[in-house]
This record gives C-alpha cells, structure tokens and sequence, in this order.
C-alpha cells in the first residue's frame, strides 16, 4: 500500500512538474511574441528601431524558434505582423490626407511612404527575421511576402488608380507622376513573375502599363510591347 501511495505521489509529483514546465514556455512564448508584435509595428510607425531594441527582439526570436515551428512563425508574420503594420502605414496615409484636405497630394505621400518603406522598414525586417527559414524558402522570402501586404493593404486600398487614370488622360500630365511612385510600381510589377493569378497583381500592372512606356504587361492575353 505505502509503495502504491509513493508511485502515485511520484506520478502526481512529475505530472504537475510537465504542466507547470508547459505552461512557463507557453507564457514564456506568448510574451515574447507580444514583445515582437509590439516593436515591428513601431518600426511600421516610426520608421526606425533603437539597435537595443533590435537585439531583444533578436533574442526574443531565437526562444520563440526553440518553442515553435517556423511554419507557425511564418504564418503569425503574415497574419500578425504585417496585417498590423500595414493598417499603420495605411492610417498614417489617411491622417495625413485629413490634415490636407483638398490640397493633400496622394501621389507626392504614397511615394515618399514608399521610399521610407524600403529604406528603413524592409532591411529592418529582413535582418530580424532572416534565421526563420520558411519565411526564407525557395520563391519566397520576407522582401517579397511584405511586398505583396504592402501591394494589398496599402497601395491598392488608396485611390492611386483613379488619380493615376486622371492624370493620364490628360497627356501632357503624365510625368508629374513622381519617380519614386513609378519605381514603386515597377517593383511591384515585377511580383507577377512568380505571380500571374492575382487579381491585385492584375491591377498593379495595369497601372504600370499606364505610366511606364514601353512595357509589356504579363496579364496580356497576347503579349506585345505597348509604344507611345
């Protein structure tokens, strides 16, 4: 009887132990993403990280892949991270066009959004998330997935097509389109590619057919180079 007692007081003892283990790494992993959450949509705000901050998260992430798959990881970037970061840079956007009002210039600010995007925000990310390998696959990688967010939930959810068919259909207007607007959708373009079944995609090289001449746009049914 006291053997029986002993083994169930083991039993009991090691059981709590794996629970309380369990429950330490899922608050453990919880907060550390809550922290990584946290600082990648400041960087969407601010543009910038301290490089304190960036080792933390760095650690962060490094404990988090011992705790999760990098699917997982790659899947919360996308759903998480980025939906997140986009609604900020999407919101920034707006904020500004109700300061402005009838003399905000879409063009003029989703270019220099562009610009601050790619030279501050993608590196950013690209250095901090370069160890998780499923975000780094073969056809993928964390440039190309904060791209197509940044196709989807910022460019494409203005009104850059109305203004871009606008300005367009008055000729001699053409080449106030910023550069750096049309270098944006250059590369943005250049996701069709690996990519000729979204319709988003679909749009944004439309719009590259209309500012950029030539151009051979590979949605075309029959692909041939559009002249002036």
């Amino acid at each position: 009887y006291q053997r029986r007692v002993r083994d169930i007081t083991n039993n009991l003892r090691s059981t709590m132990s794996f629970y309380t283990s369990n429950h330490d790494s899922l608050y453990k992993s919880d907060s550390n993403w809550s922290f990584i959450t946290q600082k990648v949509h400041q960087l969407f705000k601010d543009k910038k990280l301290k490089e304190l901050q960036l080792s933390k998260i760095s650690k962060c992430l490094m404990e988090l892949v011992g705790h999760e798959n990098d699917i997982t990881l790659s899947l919360e970037y996308k759903n998480t991270l980025m939906k997140g970061g986009m609604k900020c840079l999407l919101e920034n956007l707006n904020d500004e066009k109700r300061r402005c009002g009838d003399n905000f210039d879409l063009l003029y600010n989703l270019g220099e959004l562009w610009s601050e995007f790619m030279r501050e925000i993608i590196p950013t990310l690209q250095l901090i998330f370069a160890n998780i390998k499923h975000l780094n696959a073969k056809g993928d990688s964390v440039e190309r997935i904060t791209l197509e967010q940044f196709r989807d939930d910022v460019v494409l959810c203005t009104d850059i097509e109305t203004v871009i068919q606008n300005i367009v259909r008055q000729k001699d207007s053409v080449y106030e389109i910023p550069r750096s607007v049309i270098q944006m959708l250059l590369v943005l373009g250049n996701l069709a590619n690996s990519d000729k079944t979204s319709e988003n995609q679909r749009r944004i090289c439309n719009l590259c057919s209309l500012v950029v001449k030539p151009y051979i746009n590979p949605f075309d049914d029959v692909k041939t180079m559009q002249q002036y």
